[in-house]
Protein backbone atom coordinates (compact mmCIF):
# COMPACT_ATOMS: atom_id res chain seq x y z
CA UNK A 1 0.00 0.00 0.00
CA UNK A 2 1.38 3.33 -1.01
CA UNK A 3 1.33 6.18 1.40
CA UNK A 4 0.59 9.68 0.28
CA UNK A 5 3.41 12.07 1.09
CA UNK A 6 2.47 15.17 2.96
CA UNK A 7 3.44 18.50 1.46
CA UNK A 8 6.52 19.94 3.07
CA UNK A 9 6.20 23.15 4.97
CA UNK A 10 8.08 26.01 3.46
CA UNK A 11 10.70 27.69 5.64
CA UNK A 12 10.30 30.94 3.73
CA UNK A 13 8.53 33.60 5.73
CA UNK A 14 6.17 35.82 3.87
CA UNK A 15 6.42 39.51 4.52
CA UNK A 16 3.49 40.75 6.56
CA UNK A 17 1.12 43.21 5.01
CA UNK A 18 1.15 46.81 6.25
CA UNK A 19 -1.94 46.04 8.34
CA UNK A 20 -0.25 42.90 9.68
CA UNK A 21 2.82 44.88 10.73
CA UNK A 22 0.67 47.34 12.61
CA UNK A 23 -1.19 44.49 14.39
CA UNK A 24 2.03 42.69 15.30
CA UNK A 25 3.58 45.92 16.60
CA UNK A 26 0.52 46.60 18.71
CA UNK A 27 0.66 43.08 20.19
CA UNK A 28 4.34 43.50 21.10
CA UNK A 29 3.88 47.01 22.35
CA UNK A 30 6.33 48.51 19.86
CA UNK A 31 5.84 51.42 17.50
CA UNK A 32 6.05 51.20 13.75
CA UNK A 33 6.21 54.03 11.28
CA UNK A 34 2.96 54.69 9.46
CA UNK A 35 2.81 53.49 5.87
CA UNK A 36 2.94 56.40 3.44
CA UNK A 37 1.19 56.15 0.14
CA UNK A 38 3.15 57.42 -2.88
CA UNK A 39 1.21 60.10 -4.69
CA UNK A 40 0.79 59.26 -8.35
CA UNK A 41 1.28 62.27 -10.61
CA UNK A 42 -1.04 62.92 -13.56
CA UNK A 43 0.38 61.76 -16.89
CA UNK A 44 1.09 65.22 -18.32
CA UNK A 45 2.57 66.48 -15.05
CA UNK A 46 4.99 63.55 -14.87
CA UNK A 47 5.84 63.99 -18.56
CA UNK A 48 6.69 67.68 -18.08
CA UNK A 49 8.79 66.82 -15.04
CA UNK A 50 10.77 64.28 -17.08
CA UNK A 51 11.37 66.88 -19.81
CA UNK A 52 12.69 69.42 -17.28
CA UNK A 53 15.02 66.90 -15.65
CA UNK A 54 16.20 65.66 -19.05
CA UNK A 55 17.02 69.25 -20.05
CA UNK A 56 19.14 69.62 -16.91
CA UNK A 57 20.89 66.33 -17.71
CA UNK A 58 21.65 67.29 -21.34
CA UNK A 59 22.94 70.70 -20.21
CA UNK A 60 25.48 69.06 -17.90
CA UNK A 61 26.47 65.88 -19.77
CA UNK A 62 25.48 66.32 -23.40
CA UNK A 63 23.48 63.93 -25.56
CA UNK A 64 25.68 60.83 -25.54
CA UNK A 65 23.89 58.93 -22.76
CA UNK A 66 21.77 55.84 -23.45
CA UNK A 67 18.10 55.73 -22.50
CA UNK A 68 19.01 53.44 -19.60
CA UNK A 69 21.54 55.93 -18.25
CA UNK A 70 19.07 58.74 -18.78
CA UNK A 71 16.33 56.84 -16.94
CA UNK A 72 18.69 56.17 -14.02
CA UNK A 73 19.47 59.86 -13.75
CA UNK A 74 15.78 60.75 -13.89
CA UNK A 75 15.01 58.28 -11.12
CA UNK A 76 12.68 56.14 -13.20
CA UNK A 77 12.87 52.80 -14.98
CA UNK A 78 13.66 52.49 -18.66
CA UNK A 79 10.23 50.92 -19.43
CA UNK A 80 8.55 53.86 -17.68
CA UNK A 81 10.55 56.30 -19.82
CA UNK A 82 9.23 54.54 -22.93
CA UNK A 83 5.71 54.89 -21.57
CA UNK A 84 6.00 58.65 -21.91
CA UNK A 85 8.28 58.92 -24.96
CA UNK A 86 8.80 56.74 -28.02
CA UNK A 87 12.55 56.96 -27.57
CA UNK A 88 15.46 59.27 -26.94
CA UNK A 89 14.85 61.34 -30.08
CA UNK A 90 11.25 61.94 -29.05
CA UNK A 91 12.42 63.16 -25.65
CA UNK A 92 15.02 65.44 -27.27
CA UNK A 93 12.29 66.95 -29.47
CA UNK A 94 10.26 67.77 -26.37
CA UNK A 95 13.32 69.33 -24.70
CA UNK A 96 13.80 71.48 -27.82
CA UNK A 97 10.19 72.69 -27.66
CA UNK A 98 10.44 73.41 -23.95
CA UNK A 99 13.84 75.12 -23.90
CA UNK A 100 13.88 76.89 -27.27
CA UNK A 101 10.37 77.38 -28.64
CA UNK A 102 8.16 77.90 -25.60
CA UNK A 103 10.39 80.70 -24.26
CA UNK A 104 9.97 82.79 -27.41
CA UNK A 105 7.91 85.89 -26.66
CA UNK A 106 5.71 87.04 -29.56
CA UNK A 107 6.15 90.63 -28.33
CA UNK A 108 9.75 90.46 -29.58
CA UNK A 109 8.46 90.19 -33.17
CA UNK A 110 6.51 93.42 -32.76
CA UNK A 111 9.47 95.28 -31.25
CA UNK A 112 11.69 94.59 -34.26
CA UNK A 113 9.24 95.87 -36.87
CA UNK A 114 7.76 98.87 -35.01
CA UNK A 115 8.97 101.68 -37.27
CA UNK A 116 7.34 104.35 -35.10
CA UNK A 117 10.47 104.04 -32.92
CA UNK A 118 14.11 104.62 -33.78
CA UNK A 119 16.00 101.69 -35.27
CA UNK A 120 18.66 101.52 -32.54
CA UNK A 121 16.09 101.71 -29.73
CA UNK A 122 14.20 98.76 -31.21
CA UNK A 123 17.27 96.62 -31.71
CA UNK A 124 18.67 97.34 -28.26
CA UNK A 125 15.36 96.55 -26.54
CA UNK A 126 14.92 93.35 -28.52
CA UNK A 127 18.40 92.02 -27.80
CA UNK A 128 18.21 92.94 -24.10
CA UNK A 129 14.94 91.04 -23.66
CA UNK A 130 16.02 88.13 -25.86
CA UNK A 131 19.34 87.61 -24.09
CA UNK A 132 17.70 87.91 -20.66
CA UNK A 133 15.93 84.66 -21.59
CA UNK A 134 18.58 82.65 -23.43
CA UNK A 135 21.77 83.67 -21.63
CA UNK A 136 21.78 81.11 -18.85
CA UNK A 137 23.88 78.02 -18.22
CA UNK A 138 21.25 75.47 -19.21
CA UNK A 139 20.18 77.09 -22.49
CA UNK A 140 23.68 77.87 -23.73
CA UNK A 141 25.13 74.45 -22.92
CA UNK A 142 22.25 72.53 -24.50
CA UNK A 143 22.64 74.63 -27.65
CA UNK A 144 26.37 73.95 -27.88
CA UNK A 145 26.17 70.24 -26.98
CA UNK A 146 23.43 69.78 -29.58
CA UNK A 147 25.59 71.39 -32.25
CA UNK A 148 28.54 69.12 -31.46
CA UNK A 149 26.41 65.96 -31.56
CA UNK A 150 24.29 67.06 -34.54
CA UNK A 151 21.09 66.02 -32.80
CA UNK A 152 19.00 68.51 -34.78
CA UNK A 153 18.25 71.06 -32.07
CA UNK A 154 20.86 73.58 -33.22
CA UNK A 155 19.98 73.42 -36.92
CA UNK A 156 16.26 73.78 -36.14
CA UNK A 157 16.89 76.77 -33.92
CA UNK A 158 19.19 78.43 -36.46
CA UNK A 159 16.37 78.28 -39.02
CA UNK A 160 14.11 79.98 -36.47
CA UNK A 161 16.74 82.67 -35.80
CA UNK A 162 17.26 83.26 -39.53
CA UNK A 163 13.57 83.82 -40.11
CA UNK A 164 12.58 85.75 -37.00
CA UNK A 165 15.75 87.70 -36.16
CA UNK A 166 18.38 87.83 -38.91
CA UNK A 167 16.03 88.56 -41.81
CA UNK A 168 14.10 91.16 -39.82
CA UNK A 169 17.22 92.91 -38.56
CA UNK A 170 18.61 93.16 -42.10
CA UNK A 171 15.31 94.39 -43.53
CA UNK A 172 14.87 97.03 -40.83
CA UNK A 173 18.43 98.38 -41.06
CA UNK A 174 18.26 98.50 -44.85
CA UNK A 175 14.90 100.29 -44.70
CA UNK A 176 16.33 102.86 -42.30
CA UNK A 177 19.26 103.41 -44.69
CA UNK A 178 17.03 103.53 -47.79
CA UNK A 179 18.70 100.41 -49.14
CA UNK A 180 16.70 98.20 -51.47
CA UNK A 181 17.03 94.50 -50.70
CA UNK A 182 17.18 92.30 -53.80
CA UNK A 183 17.84 88.65 -54.46
CA UNK A 184 21.34 89.66 -55.52
CA UNK A 185 22.34 91.46 -52.32
CA UNK A 186 20.13 90.13 -49.52
CA UNK A 187 22.47 87.30 -48.52
CA UNK A 188 25.29 89.79 -48.08
CA UNK A 189 23.21 91.87 -45.66
CA UNK A 190 21.95 88.76 -43.89
CA UNK A 191 25.54 87.74 -43.17
CA UNK A 192 26.27 91.15 -41.67
CA UNK A 193 23.19 90.75 -39.46
CA UNK A 194 24.60 87.37 -38.39
CA UNK A 195 27.73 89.27 -37.36
CA UNK A 196 25.68 91.37 -34.94
CA UNK A 197 23.87 88.30 -33.63
CA UNK A 198 27.13 86.36 -33.19
CA UNK A 199 28.91 89.18 -31.39
CA UNK A 200 26.16 89.39 -28.81
CA UNK A 201 25.72 85.61 -28.55
CA UNK A 202 29.42 85.00 -27.88
CA UNK A 203 29.17 87.10 -24.73
CA UNK A 204 26.91 84.36 -23.34
CA UNK A 205 29.16 81.57 -24.59
CA UNK A 206 32.17 82.98 -22.74
CA UNK A 207 30.20 83.39 -19.56
CA UNK A 208 28.04 80.27 -19.42
CA UNK A 209 30.02 77.72 -21.45
CA UNK A 210 33.64 78.74 -20.83
CA UNK A 211 33.14 79.98 -17.27
CA UNK A 212 34.69 83.36 -17.98
CA UNK A 213 33.46 86.65 -16.56
CA UNK A 214 33.10 89.44 -19.14
CA UNK A 215 34.25 92.78 -17.75
CA UNK A 216 31.37 94.81 -19.17
CA UNK A 217 27.63 94.74 -18.50
CA UNK A 218 25.62 92.77 -21.07
CA UNK A 219 23.13 95.50 -21.82
CA UNK A 220 25.86 98.10 -22.23
CA UNK A 221 27.64 95.82 -24.69
CA UNK A 222 24.42 95.31 -26.66
CA UNK A 223 23.93 99.07 -26.94
CA UNK A 224 27.51 99.54 -28.17
CA UNK A 225 27.36 96.70 -30.72
CA UNK A 226 24.01 97.78 -32.12
CA UNK A 227 25.39 101.31 -32.58
CA UNK A 228 28.53 100.04 -34.32
CA UNK A 229 26.69 97.71 -36.71
CA UNK A 230 23.91 100.12 -37.66
CA UNK A 231 26.22 103.08 -38.28
CA UNK A 232 28.75 101.03 -40.24
CA UNK A 233 26.12 99.19 -42.31
CA UNK A 234 27.33 99.24 -45.94
CA UNK A 235 25.48 101.25 -48.55
CA UNK A 236 23.66 99.79 -51.54
CA UNK A 237 25.68 96.88 -52.85
CA UNK A 238 26.10 96.28 -56.52
CA UNK A 239 25.13 92.84 -57.88
CA UNK A 240 28.09 90.47 -57.97
CA UNK A 241 29.05 88.79 -61.25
Amino acid sequence: MTTQSRPKKSNARTSPTPKGRQTEAKRRGTAVAPVRKTKRLPFETRRELIVRKAADFFAEFGFGATTRELADHLGITQPLLYKYFKGKEDLIDEVYKSVFLEVWDSAWDEILVDRSRSLEARLVEFYVLYTDVIMNRGWMRIYLFAGLKSVGITSSYIRLVEERIIRRVAIEICAARNIVLTKDNEQHYFEIAWGLQGSIFYYGVRRHAYGLTPQIDKNMLISDLVGIFTRAWPAQLQPVG
